[in-house]
C-alpha cells in the first residue's frame, strides 16, 4: 500500500465504455501544437484541506492530470504547486492573480483552490476555483485554459437573435432594474469566441465575421434578411436555429408598443432564405417522439413522472457520428422541434446531423401552444416509422434570394446574385435548445454561482462554430462532459407499459370524474330538499354511484400498479440472480472441481500402485 501510494499515484485503468477518464485527442493536439512555453500555477491550500475530504480527493485528481499535461507537452508546460497558507506571501500572490478564496468550516479560514495560466506575452487565464462539482469537466476546463493561452486571438462570431441574450428573459427592462441575468449560452460562447450581438437596427454583417449565428430571428426586415443572404452567398459560414414554434419566444414579453398576439406561433423558419438553400421547414409542424421523449413531472396521482413526447432527449443513435459537429455529442435536449426537408431540385449537399427515432410522428404545433397535455399526446400517438431530420449540414454554392439590393441596404452596388464560393451552414429546426432550461442550471457551490450543464446543447453549438471557424482541436474534448447512461431495458419496459395502460387510465379517470359529478349533484339535491326524503330511485342511484366510484378507484390502482409490474418483475429476477443464482453457480463449479481433483488423485494413486 505504501509503495503504490507513492510510486503509482498517476496510474489509471479506464474501463468506462466512453473512455471518460482518458485524455482525448483534442488535448493531445493542443499540447503537441504549443509553440511557446505555458506556466500553470496551481494554488491549493493543502494544509487546510484535511477537513474537506471531497476537495482533497478532487485535488489529487487535478494534480495527477496536470502532471500528465507536463509529461505530454514536451517541455512547453511548466507546473508550480503553491500552498497559500493564511497570512503568507503566497496568499497575497493568490489574491493578486485573481483567485477567489472561500471560507472553510466554522472558523471561516479562507481556502484557495484555483489555477492560473500564463504565456510568454503576459496573457493570463484564470480558473478562480476548481469546483469538485465540475469533476467530470476537469479535462475540458484545463485544456480550454491551455488552448486560450496558445491561441489568444479568438474567432469572431456575430449573433442575430430575437432572444435577449445579453439581458436574460426579462430583457432590457430587467437590466435597467438590476435584475438581468444573461443567457448561460453567452457565457459559454465568450470563453471561446469574440462575440458580437447584432442590435435590432443592424443593416450588415461585419466583414471580419468568421461565423454567424442566427437564433430565432423572427422579426427581421428586408434589409436585415438581405445582409444575412449576402453573407451566405459570399461563402459565409453559419449556424441557423430556425424554429416553427418557439416555446421560449412565446414566453417573452411582446416588443414595446405591441400587444400580445395569442395566435402567434413564434415561428422563425426563414422560408425566403431556406428556399434558396434547397430546404424547407414545414410551417406549424413539430415532431414528437415516443422513444426519446423527456420525462416530466405532472404532479398528479401516484405516478408523478410521464414522457412528454414534444420534448426530445436525443442519444448516440440519433446523431451523425461521421460529422465533427456531432461525432462525440452524447445528449441533446430539444423542445417542440420542427424538421428539415430537402426541396425538390436542390443542388445543395444536405447531410443529416440529428435525427428522430422511427417511433416519431408529425403534429400541429397548436396542440401544445396553450396547454400541453402529455397524457393526451401519448394516447393519440401513432408512430410513423419515419426518421425526421432535426438538424442538418448544408454545403454548396448558394444563389441570392433577392433580385437586387434593397434601396436602404448598405453598399447596394456590391450586390452578389450568384455565389462563387461554397457556403457551409448548420441548420437546426429548434431554437429553444439554447434557452437555459433546456441545457443548464445555475447552482451555488462554495459561495459561487456555477453553470452546470444538463445536456450537450452548448457543446453542439460550440463544436459547430469551432468547425465552421476552422478550429476543431477542442471538439472531441468538449463533448465528454455528460457521462450518464440510461437503463435501456428498463426504459423500454416502462415505455411499453405506459403505451398500454395510459389510454385505459385516462378513460377510467374521466369515468370517475363523471361519476363523482353525478353523485355530487344528487347529494346537493338531497341537501336542498330541506330534510325531505329522496325517492327510492334517487337513493339507489346514490348507492350505485358510490359503488361505481369505489370500483373505478380499484381499477385505477390496478392500472397504476400494472405500469411498474414488468419493471418490478425484472428487479425480482435480477435479485434472484445476484443473491441466489451466482452463489449457486460458484457452489456447483466448486463441486465439479472437487470431483475432478478427486478423480485425478485416485487415478494417480492407481498408477503408482501399478
Amino acid at each position: 500500500n505504501i509503495i503504490s501510494a507513492v510510486q503509482f499515484t498517476g496510474m489509471r485503468l479506464d474501463l468506462t465504455e466512453n473512455r471518460l477518464f482518458t485524455l482525448s485527442d483534442g488535448t493531445l493536439n493542443v499540447l503537441r501544437d504549443l509553440n511557446e512555453p505555458v506556466t500553470l500555477k496551481l494554488y491549493y491550500s493543502e494544509s487546510l484541506s484535511k477537513d474537506a475530504p471531497e476537495i482533497r480527493t478532487h485535488a489529487t485528481r487535478v494534480q495527477n492530470m496536470l502532471n500528465e499535461y507536463v509529461n505530454l507537452a514536451r517541455g512547453n508546460v511548466r507546473l508550480e504547486i503553491i500552498d497559500p497558507e493564511p497570512f503568507s506571501e503566497n496568499e497575497d500572490r493568490a489574491t493578486s492573480d485573481g483567485l477567489q478564496g472561500v471560507p472553510l468550516g466554522q472558523s471561516g479560514t479562507i481556502f484557495y483552490f484555483g489555477l492560473v495560466g500564463e504565456n510568454m506575452t503576459d496573457d493570463r487565464e484564470v480558473i478562480e476555483f476548481l469546483q469538485p462539482s465540475r469533476a467530470k469537466f476537469l479535462e475540458y476546463d484545463l485544456t480550454r485554459l491551455v488552448y486560450a493561452l496558445s491561441s489568444p486571438s479568438k474567432p469572431k462570431v456575430a449573433i442575430v437573435s430575437t432572444f435577449p441574450l445579453e439581458f436574460g428573459p426579462g430583457g432590457i427592462q430587467a437590466a435597467m432594474q438590476g435584475r438581468s441575468q444573461p443567457y448561460a449560452i453567452m457565457e459559454a460562447l465568450e470563453e471561446f469566441f469574440d462575440v458580437q450581438v447584432m442590435r435590432n437596427s443592424f443593416t450588415t454583417i461585419p466583414e471580419d465575421t468568421d461565423a454567424l449565428v442566427v437564433l430565432h430571428a423572427k422579426t427581421l426586415d428586408e434589409v436585415q434578411l438581405y445582409a444575412i443572404d449576402q453573407f451566405i452567398v459570399r461563402g459565409g459560414k453559419a449556424m441557423v436555429f430556425a424554429d416553427p414554434f418557439s416555446e421560449t419566444g412565446a414566453a417573452l414579453p411582446p416588443p414595446p408598443g405591441q400587444p400580445p398576439n395569442p395566435l402567434d406561433l413564434h415561428s422563425s423558419r426563414l422560408p425566403q432564405l431556406l428556399a434558396k438553400w434547397g430546404v424547407r421547414i414545414p410551417e406549424g409542424k413539430i415532431v414528437i417522439d415516443r422513444e426519446i421523449a423527456t420525462r416530466v413531472n405532472i404532479g398528479r396521482g401516484r405516478r408523478q413522472l410521464i414522457d412528454y413526447v414534444a420534448w426530445l432527449n436525443t442519444r448516440d443513435g440519433n446523431h451523425n457520428t461521421d460529422d465533427i459537429a456531432t461525432s462525440d455529442i452524447e445528449r441533446l435536449q430539444l423542445g417542440s422541434v420542427g424538421h428539415i426537408e430537402r426541396a425538390e431540385g436542390s443542388v445543395m449537399a444536405v447531410t443529416p446531423l440529428v435525427m428522430s427515432s422511427t417511433q416519431s410522428m408529425e403534429i400541429d404545433a397548436t396542440k401544445i401552444r396553450f396547454r400541453p397535455d402529455p397524457e393526451g399526446l401519448i394516447a393519440g400517438f401513432e408512430a410513423s416509422g419515419r426518421q425526421f431530420v432535426l438538424a442538418a449540414r448544408l454545403k454548396g454554392v448558394v444563389d441570392s434570394a433577392f433580385t437586387q439590393a434593397p434601396k436602404e441596404a448598405e453598399k447596394p452596388g456590391d450586390f452578389v446574385a450568384k455565389g462563387d464560393k461554397a457556403a457551409n451552414i448548420i441548420l437546426v429546426a429548434d431554437a429553444d435548445m439554447l434557452a437555459d432550461q433546456f441545457w443548464a442550471q445555475r447552482v451555488q457551490a462554495l459561495g459561487q454561482s456555477v453553470i452546470q450543464p444538463t445536456s450537450s446543447n452548448a457543446i453542439f453549438l460550440i463544436n459547430g462554430l469551432e468547425n465552421l471557424a476552422g478550429s476543431s482541436d477542442l471538439v472531441s474534448l468538449r463533448s465528454r462532459g455528460a457521462g450518464d447512461r440510461p437503463f435501456v431495458v428498463v426504459e423500454n419496459l416502462r415505455r411499453t407499459a405506459e403505451q398500454k395502460f395510459l389510454a385505459k387510465e385516462k378513460e377510467l379517470t374521466q369515468s370517475l370524474e363523471e361519476t363523482e359529478r353525478k353523485l355530487a349533484d344528487l347529494q346537493s339535491k338531497a341537501g336542498e330538499s330541506g330534510g325531505q326524503l329522496l325517492s327510492e330511485e334517487e337513493t339507489a342511484a346514490i348507492d350505485s354511484f358510490q359503488e361505481q366510484a369505489i370500483d373505478i378507484r380499484k381499477q385505477l390502482r390496478a392500472v397504476q400498479h400494472g405500469l411498474r409490474q414488468d419493471i418490478d418483475d425484472l428487479e425480482t429476477r435480477l435479485k434472484v440472480m445476484n443473491i441466489a443464482a451466482v452463489p449457486a453457480a460458484v457452489f456447483v463449479i466448486a463441486i465439479i472441481l472437487a470431483l475432478f481433483r478427486r478423480r485425478r488423485r485416485i487415478a494417480s494413486q492407481r498408477t503408482k500402485e501399478a
